[in-house]
C-alpha cells in the first residue's frame, strides 16, 4: 500500500503522471450452453413453465462439435462483465449455475463453477481473445452443460479462431 501511494504522490506531484484506472480490468463474455443428442431438448422445463432456447451460433457451435459429441448446442445464458484487478465478479447462469471469476491480472482468471449451491470445479486459465475456454460436465438424461468464456477486448472478436481447452 506504501508502494503505490509513493507512487500517486510522484504522480501529483508531476503532474504528467496518470494512473489508469480501467488498464487491468477484464471485460468478460460467459455463455452457458446445453449440449444433447435429442433435438426436443430445447424445449426446457423452467420450473411451471416450458422456454424454447435458440442454437448456438453456427461458428460457437461447429467449434463444439469438433470437440464434444453432441449433435445439438443450445444457449441458456450470455453474460458479459467487467471485472477489476484482484476483484471476483458472481454471474448467474441459471438458477443452479453459478460462474465465480476472479480477475488474476495478465489475462489470468481463477474460475469457479458452482451447481446446486455446491463448487464443482476450481481452476486456474488464461483467457486469450478472442478465444474460447470451455468447461463442462454431465447433464442428466444424456445431456451435458457447458460454459464458455472469452476475454473480450474491444475488437470484434473473429469468429473463425479455435475454442481453446486450457
Amino acid at each position: 500500500m506504501r508502494r503505490f501511494y509513493n507512487f500517486f504522490l510522484a504522480g501529483i506531484l508531476f503532474g504528467g503522471l496518470t494512473l489508469p484506472v480501467c488498464a487491468a480490468d477484464l471485460k468478460l463474455e460467459a455463455r452457458l450452453i446445453w449440449g444433447a443428442n435429442d433435438s426436443d431438448a430445447a424445449n426446457i422445463a423452467n420450473g411451471t413453465n416450458t422456454v424454447k432456447y435458440q442454437p448456438v451460433a453456427p461458428e460457437l457451435s461447429d467449434k463444439l462439435h469438433r470437440m464434444f459429441k453432441w449433435k445439438n448446442y443450445y444457449e441458456i445464458t450470455n453474460k458479459t462483465a467487467r471485472i477489476g484487478l484482484n476483484q471476483t465478479n458472481d454471474l448467474k447462469m441459471s438458477d443452479v449455475c453459478t460462474i465465480r471469476v476472479k480477475n488474476l491480472g495478465s489475462s489470468r482468471v481463477e474460475i469457479s463453477c458452482i451447481g446446486h449451491g455446491k463448487q464443482i470445479h476450481k481452476g486456474n486459465y488464461t483467457l486469450v481473445p478472442p478465444q474460447w475456454l470451455v468447461l463442462g460436465g454431465n447433464g442428466t438424461d444424456n445431456t451435458a452443460w457447458f460454459v464458455g468464456l472469452r476475454a473480450i477486448d474491444g475488437k470484434t472478436p473473429d469468429p473463425k479462431k479455435a475454442i481453446s481447452k486450457n
